[in-house]
């Protein structure tokens, strides 16, 4: 069985309030005249002027003038309305006297102006009680607000759980293969941990406003160990800290671009003479980041440049502003790029 909506409660309960105020101007007219067609008549009518009073307001002037700041406008438009309204009741009345209920012939000119006035002031005492109708035309909408947003949530907590699981799921994966893996071929297993490491820095790390400096120079270490891998002539590699690292945290992922940089466009493969040289310093304001590598003339001119770098200028320029250096040099056959944070 399906809950019904708010909406189709709201406008249960306007019918059911409609249908009682005609009701009761039918039996206070049927009292005083004892005309039932007249009572059936003055009844419907007098409902739906003045519903149209409150939902023209509530759902049309409220809206598009008041709220939109255009309260001159507004004013002037509900006189307008009441006005209309007002003269819209004394044609029907005249018209139903003359054609409906058989009465002698009244001109509007007959019609005297208190009854004018005291249609008027009705309609604004009906136009008062479309205030609270609007209020409750809020109510409604913040409470449909309301529920699409938890529903929202709920669904994004199911996701969240969904997409917890399918990597933790992969670990566990990996680390059954880790052990027959240290059985059969001990190298294969290092690499196995090095890449189970890498992943769960992007699962764990990566959504973080910012990580430790240790777990940033560890993932480093597993990415180069993985790159290393894939090289048919050893990779020189230097890598030195300088600077007490515990207790330090950056943004994640903002070191390894230089280091994925190396291997993208300076390392050769078929070559003997790569060198990769890390050097990070930390002081208790700043961390510095020197990353060196061979310039090998056929790689510098093979190699077009990728979008790692500006991409990283733009992430420090969002991260620190102007408070940041990153500059790239060639020098003696060699490559540097040398990044300086603020802590």
């Amino acid at each position: 069985m399906k809950p019904v909506s708010h909406k189709a409660n709201m406008i249960r309960m306007q019918v059911i309030i409609w249908t009682c105020f005609a009701v009761i101007i039918f039996a206070m007219y049927y009292h005083e005249k004892q005309e039932i067609l007249q009572g059936v008549i003055r009844a419907v009518c007098y409902t739906v002027y003045f519903a149209s009073i409150m939902y023209a307001n509530s759902l049309w002037l409220v809206p598009v003038f008041y709220r939109r700041r255009r309260k001159l406008l507004y004013v002037l438009l509900v006189i307008l309305l009441l006005a209309g309204v007002t003269m819209a009741e004394i044609f029907t009345e005249l018209f139903a006297q003359q054609y409906i209920y058989g009465a002698a012939e009244e001109k509007l000119s007959d019609v005297k102006p208190r009854v004018y006035m005291g249609l008027f002031f009705l309609n604004l005492l009906i136009f008062l009680f479309s205030l609270p109708l609007r209020l409750a035309f809020d109510y409604f909408t913040m409470r449909k607000q309301q529920e699409q947003l938890q529903r929202r949530t709920a669904e994004a907590e199911l996701n969240l759980l969904k997409a917890q699981v399918q990597p933790h799921f992969l670990f566990n994966t990996l680390n059954n293969i880790y052990f027959v893996a240290q059985r059969e071929s001990p190298s294969t297993a290092i690499l196995l941990e090095r890449l189970s490491n890498i992943m769960r820095y992007f699962v764990d790390e990566g959504p973080k406003e910012k990580i430790g400096l240790d777990r940033e120079i560890d993932f480093i270490r597993d990415y180069i160990h993985l790159e290393k891998m894939r090289m048919r002539h050893p990779l020189e590699t230097r890598f030195h800290v300088a600077g007490e690292v515990e207790g330090i945290s950056i943004p994640p992922m903002l070191l390894i671009p230089l280091v994925e940089n190396v291997f993208k466009h300076g390392i050769n493969k078929r070559s003997e003479e790569n060198i990769l040289a890390i050097k990070i310093t930390v002081d208790a304001k700043r961390l510095d980041l020197l990353v060196v590598n061979r310039l090998l003339e056929e790689m510098e001119a093979s190699q077009p440049g990728g979008n790692g770098l500006p991409n990283l200028r733009s992430r420090l320029h969002l991260l620190f502003g102007n408070d940041y250096t990153l500059e790239t040099e060639k020098k003696d056959g060699m490559f540097m790029a040398h990044l300086n944070i603020p802590l």
